[in-house]
C-alpha cells in the first residue's frame, strides 16, 4: 500500500494545500465513502452535502469554491488533479508473469518472447508477431498474421481475427473482438449475397478497447484506430471507418461503415453516426445524437437528426411548451366557434 503525506501529495499534483501537511493518506475514495486515511475530490456542487458528513483526510477542490473544511487540496483543475492522484494511491499496476502456460496453443511458426505472459487456454495462430512484455490472458484467441505491439494487455476472451495489428501499450477488455467482417451484402435477383470483407483491423499506440466491443475489419482496406483514442465498452465500429487520434467513444456508440472521424472527438453514450460521412476534429457528439450529415471541425451537435446543440436546446424548449401552447389554441377555438 502506498502512503503519502498531504504535503507530498500536493507537491507531487502541483496543487495548493490548505491545512495539515503531515496527515498520511493511501487512497482516493467517494466523497460519501471515504475513511480518514483517504481523500476525496469535489467539483460538482451536487455533492456539497457530504462536506459535512465525509470522514476524508482532504478534498480535491476548485481554486475558487467557497467551502469550509478542515484540509483541502486546491486545484485549478480538479479532474485533472483527481485522475493524478488515482493514479497515485489506488492504481495497482498488473505484474507480468512471464512464461508460456502449459494449456496455450501457439502455433509453431509463431515466436513467443521470453518477456511475454501467455495465459491457459490462448490460442496463437501462424506468422503472428508478439512484441515484449505483453499480457495475454486466458482463452485469448489471436489469428494467423496478427501483430501484437509491445507491452499490450489482452484479457480474457478477447478475438483477434487475422492480419490484426495492434501498436504499442493497447489495451483490449474481455470480450472485445477485433476484426470480425463487416455487415457487407448485397440484393441480387431477391436473394442477399454477402460481400467478401477482405481488410483488417490497425489500431495506433495507446488505444484502449472496452469489454464486448465489436470493431469490423475493413471491407478491402483497414479499419484504423488513431493513438490515444478509448472506447467504452460495447462500442461498434463498422467496416472501413477511420476513428482519429485522442477520440473518446462512450458506451453503445455505434459508427456505420466508411465514416471518418477526425482527432479528439467525443461521443456521448449511445449516439451514432451514419455510414460515408467525415466528422472534424474536436467534434463533441451528445448523448444518443444521431448524426445524419458531414459536420466540421470544432461543433457540438445533439438530437435526431443531429444539429448544432444550441439549437436543439430551443427546440427543446419549445417542446416543453406545446402543452401550454396546445391549450391556448383550443381556448382560442372555443371563442372563434362562438362568434
Amino acid at each position: 500500500m502506498i502512503k503519502m503525506t498531504l504535503g507530498e501529495l500536493a507537491h507531487t499534483l502541483g496543487v495548493r494545500l490548505e491545512g495539515d501537511e503531515s496527515i498520511e493518506v493511501s487512497k482516493v475514495n467517494e466523497i460519501q465513502a471515504a475513511t480518514s486515511n483517504e481523500i476525496s475530490f469535489l467539483a460538482n456542487p451536487k455533492y456539497l452535502k457530504y462536506v459535512k458528513t465525509t470522514q476524508a483526510a482532504a478534498l480535491i477542490v476548485p481554486e475558487d469554491m467557497d467551502i469550509d473544511f478542515p484540509n483541502l487540496l486546491r486545484s485549478s483543475n480538479t479532474q485533472h488533479s483527481m485522475l493524478k492522484a488515482l493514479e497515485l494511491l489506488n492504481q495497482r499496476p498488473r505484474k507480468i508473469n512471464p512464461g508460456l502456460h502449459a494449456t496455450a496453443i501457439v502455433d509453431s511458426e509463431t515466436t513467443v518472447p521470453k518477456t511475454a505472459e501467455i495465459g491457459p487456454g490462448v490460442v496463437i495462430g501462424k506468422k503472428v508477431v508478439l512484441g515484449e512484455d505483453v499480457i495475454i490472458e486466458a482463452n485469448v484467441v489471436i489469428g494467423e498474421a496478427s501483430q501484437i505491439g509491445d507491452q499490450c494487455h489482452l484479457y480474457p476472451n478477447v478475438v483477434l481475427y487475422e492480419e490484426s495489428i495492434l501498436g504499442k501499450k493497447c489495451i483490449i477488455h474481455s470480450g472485445a473482438v477485433i476484426g470480425s467482417d463487416g455487415f457487407g451484402f448485397a440484393v441480387e435477383s431477391g436473394e442477399v449475397q454477402k460481400i467478401p470483407q477482405t481488410g483488417n483491423v490497425i489500431l495506433g499506440d495507446q488505444v484502449e478497447i472496452g469489454a464486448n466491443c465489436a470493431i469490423d475489419r475493413g471491407s478491402i482496406g483497414s479499419t484504423t484506430i488513431g493513438d490515444g483514442t478509448k472506447l467504452d465498452n460495447l462500442v461498434h465500429l463498422a467496416h472501413s471507418v477511420h476513428l482519429g487520434k485522442n477520440c473518446f467513444l462512450t458506451a453503445q456508440v455505434a459508427i456505420a461503415g466508411s465514416s471518418v472521424l477526425g482527432d479528439r472527438v467525443q461521443m456521448g453514450g449511445q449516439s451514432g453516426v451514419i455510414g460515408h460521412l467525415n466528422i472534424g476534429d474536436d467534434v463533441a457528439i451528445a448523448t444518443r445524437g444521431g448524426v445524419t450529415h458531414d459536420i466540421p471541425d470544432g461543433v457540438m451537435v445533439s438530437g435526431f437528426p443531429a444539429r448544432s446543440h444550441r439549437e436543439e436546446l430551443r427546440i427543446e424548449a419549445i417542446i416543453k411548451k406545446l402543452p401550454a401552447l396546445y391549450k391556448a389554441v383550443k381556448v382560442l377555438e372555443k371563442q372563434v366557434n362562438k362568434t
